[in-house]
């Protein structure tokens, strides 16, 4: 049976994309600090959406497992399975754009926050608030990046399972396919960890800010 590699791009950014949300108290920029929490509260349903695609992710990849096992005998099996994989797919598009527009909601509000932060005039407070600033921007133009590499893995899966209804399909073909698919979902899990790292060290700089 040839693998195909879990699908946990998505999934496994859910631990490391809960913000914090401060250490309460009076701190020396009580605006910025409310601003910052309104995105936090933007990227509920974005939570929300990656264990949904973590549920689905692992679904697909069991309905895959299954469809190979299967030879040309299977056929009306394998064209089943292969639907189930392709609805599934139209699924995760789904729940991947209601994921970005919670995403694109949370840049707005954080909108706010970045005019807050270059009103400060404490030069300390001010110069910590633009380094979180900074790296909440590169947070967010690294999702940007993340949802077009999913997307296109996606949709490389639709085209491996109409692939795989094709009764003229080759070893060779599928050989093809599946290395795509893994190719794609490479780069996905490399962007998942540069959106986690860019997430983590918002956080220590956002502590720092209201913490210390």
């Amino acid at each position: 049976m040839i693998q195909k590699k879990v699908l946990a791009g998505i999934g496994a950014l859910g631990a490391a994309s809960m913000l914090l949300a401060g250490c309460g108290g009076k701190d020396p920029a009580e605006s910025l600090h409310d601003s910052m929490e309104k995105a936090v509260q933007a990227e509920k349903p974005f939570q929300k959406e990656q264990k949904t695609l973590e549920k689905l992710e692992k679904k697909e990849h069991k309905l895959y497992d299954s469809a190979v096992k299967l030879n040309m005998d299977d056929y009306q099996k394998i064209v089943t399975l292969s639907d189930q994989a392709l609805s599934n797919a139209n699924q995760r598009k789904k729940h991947l754009k209601a994921e970005k527009d919670s995403i694109d909601d949370s840049k707005k509000a954080f909108e706010s926050a970045k005019k807050t932060s270059q009103e400060i005039k404490d030069k300390k407070v001010k110069e910590k608030a633009g380094h979180a600033v900074a790296l909440m921007e590169k947070r967010y133009a690294s999702y940007d990046l993340l949802y077009k590499k999913y997307e296109k893995a996606i949709s490389l899966d639709k085209d491996l399972y109409k692939l795989i209804k094709d009764k003229k399909l080759t070893l060779a073909q599928l050989e093809e396919q599946i290395s795509k698919v893994n190719s794609v979902y490479e780069k996905v899990h490399k962007q998942a960890d540069e959106f986690n790292q860019f997430t983590k060290d918002y956080n220590k700089e956002k502590e720092l800010l209201f913490c210390k």
